[in-house]
């Protein structure tokens, strides 16, 4: 059975974290910030309550395939433990360490931010998805950054027609690379994040 979750409070973050065991917590707290910092500087009001969920496994519905979730419902961020994150060996082309795990956390929590920020009702897949791996790849330690895009030989999206659910869906990892690859040539990225969040580009 899995252990109790307890509850930990984020050091000057308005984030809870209900894990099996405080060295998780503590590294989701890490990932929790990376992302609020990230979508702060880039203009997002990032003053909302953080819930984070870490367990032995995805909520029923979930594919099999996640490591982490983001609950719209419910407004909770899920993922899975360490432990159980770590027993996959690789993700993204690269073993699995806790600078990886961290970035997981970063990716939902700001699905969680986008989901308070859109000015639209429906957002699309792409649009939902491309914030939070701009988010992940943007906050992530330099070094792990490049080993992970030095194993896809990807190139950066041309265009919005270019990112569409389609693409996701048909892989969602080079989505993601090609995703940051695209964010990092643009002239204002944080203008195209206020684009995306108002409607005005990346809506089905």
């Amino acid at each position: 059975p899995e252990a109790a979750a307890h509850e930990t409070r984020c050091n000057e973050l308005n984030v809870v974290v209900r894990s099996p065991n405080s060295r998780d917590a503590l590294i989701a707290c890490e990932g929790a910030r990376d992302a609020l910092v990230f979508l702060e500087s880039s203009g997002l009001n990032v003053t909302g309550h953080v819930a984070i969920e870490l367990s032995i496994r995805m909520p029923s519905g979930v594919s099999g395939s996640a490591a982490g979730c983001y609950l719209e419902p419910e407004h909770v961020v899920c993922a899975l433990t360490y432990a159980e994150f770590k027993a996959w060996g690789t993700w993204f082309g690269v073993p699995v360490d806790r600078s990886l795990y961290r970035s997981v956390v970063s990716h939902e929590v700001a699905h969680r931010v986008a989901d308070v920020n859109f000015a639209i009702s429906k957002p699309s897949i792409q649009a939902k998805e491309y914030i939070a791996y701009v988010t992940q790849f943007s906050a992530m330690a330099p070094v792990l950054r490049e080993q992970i895009l030095s194993q896809f030989e990807a190139e950066a999206f041309k265009g919005d027609w270019q990112i569409t659910t389609t693409i996701y869906m048909l892989d969602c990892m080079r989505f993601g690379v090609r995703a940051y690859l695209h964010f990092r040539e643009l002239p204002d990225g944080k203008e195209y994040l206020r684009a995306i969040l108002t409607g005005r580009v990346l809506t089905d």
